[in-house]
């Protein structure tokens, strides 16, 4: 029985190996020439750009109705082809990332395969002005982050996250997918810029890259774009136009601030509660190396992310919110957990101490009955100075 054990788990190890490296495998056959309106009938494009055109259609013999990605073939390679539905394919077993069948073909010019279809449309269709609410949004945090820890295991890194490619399957963003993997690659690999994408979701390291050169690519990449893309959900707009310290003045006061050499908190980011703060400083940390993995936003996710507003219009701490207390699970050399509300810590302590009191605010968090007294011993000796 021990021998009988043993031995099924090395074929279990090595059938776990035998897939993960299957899907760095990417095989290449012929595909078939055939007239798209024999099987089809295409109903509208859904959308067209310089690469590739998304077309809704139904499949005549089964009645499914589909998306049809037609890649343009004098605009890429059918190496990038087999790659994108290589990826496409064999990932999409996970809820979150858009299903794709086992159906590809070359007609008129174009390299097609075959996807579910998302009626709802994309992110991008749902953010207004303002952004969307709080739960929503974590409600995309934690799928979108489902996805690429999933895809991360794989040693695979998406590269492009953007609303536009973040699919809506319900109206209360209960059930979102990830798409396109257009610009996957492997990590570790060297790649060039991906197309197209928007400049403020373009990581630093990859701004500072000039035209053609060719950089490692790293899970921390994605990792910054869903800091980008969670922004983007709570305010309806980027944080700013491009992570380039020298020309952005947007970005640089963050990292001023990110760095510790200002306690002001940059104007955009400051309806964000000191947890909030703290998942962004993480997750857009300018160098990749020090940028924390993408299930660091699971920590954050039962907070409260966005500040409620007092009668005259200014964003005051939630009553129920637990902001204010140190997370010690927390890496040790984060410094986050020794500078919560740097200001007010400073003027307590103060307070505090000019009545012989000692405290340590990292260690337990001071209630409203003690500010409440302090502020009322304050006013009855300067009451007494005035009798005087």
């Amino acid at each position: 029985m021990t021998g009988y054990t043993s031995t099924s788990s090395s074929y279990k190890m090595r059938n776990e190996k035998s897939r993960e490296s299957g899907l760095h495998r990417i095989q290449e056959v012929e595909l078939e020439n055939v007239d798209l309106n024999d099987d089809y009938d295409v109903e509208r494009t859904l959308g067209e750009g310089c690469f590739a055109k998304i077309l809704l259609a139904t499949h005549r013999k089964t009645n499914t109705t589909v998306v049809l990605k037609a890649v343009h073939t004098e605009m890429s390679t059918v190496k990038d082809f087999y790659r994108e539905f290589h990826y496409s394919y064999h990932l999409s077993p996970h809820p979150n990332i858009l299903s794709s069948y086992p159906v590809a073909f070359q007609s008129e010019g174009c390299y097609i395969f075959a996807q579910e279809y998302a009626q709802l449309g994309d992110l991008a269709g749902v953010v207004r002005a303002g952004g969307i609410p709080e739960e929503s949004c974590k409600k995309v945090a934690q799928q979108l982050c489902s996805a690429l820890e999933f895809l991360h295991s794989k040693q695979l890194v998406h590269r492009d996250i953007k609303l536009e490619n973040i699919l809506v399957f319900a109206g209360d963003l209960s059930k979102v997918k990830l798409c396109d993997f257009g610009e996957t690659r492997k990590e570790g690999c060297l790649v060039n810029k991906v197309r197209g994408t928007w400049h403020p979701f373009l990581p630093p390291e990859v701004c500072e890259t000039v035209k053609n050169e060719r950089f490692t690519c790293r899970p921390a990449s994605d990792c910054w774009q869903v800091g980008i893309v969670l922004f983007v959900c709570l305010t309806g707009c980027p944080p700013w136009h491009s992570a380039d310290l020298t020309s952005d003045t947007d970005y640089s006061n963050f990292s001023k601030w990110q760095k510790r050499r200002t306690t002001k908190i940059p104007s955009q980011f400051r309806k964000f509660t000191p947890r909030l703060l703290r998942m962004f400083r993480r997750l857009m940390e300018h160098k990749p190396e020090k940028r924390a993995s993408i299930t660091e936003v699971y920590k954050y996710l039962k907070d409260s992310w966005l500040l409620e507003k007092n009668s005259s219009g200014s964003p005051v701490e939630r009553k129920d919110s637990t902001n204010l207390y140190i997370d010690h699970d927390d890496d040790d050399d984060d410094e986050d957990a020794h500078h919560i509300n740097d200001e007010n810590k400073v003027r307590l302590t103060k307070l505090l101490s000019s009545y012989g009191l000692e405290t340590t605010l990292d260690q337990k968090a001071m209630t409203s009955r003690i500010w409440e007294w302090v502020l009322a011993c304050e006013s009855n000796a300067d009451a007494n100075l005035e009798g005087i």
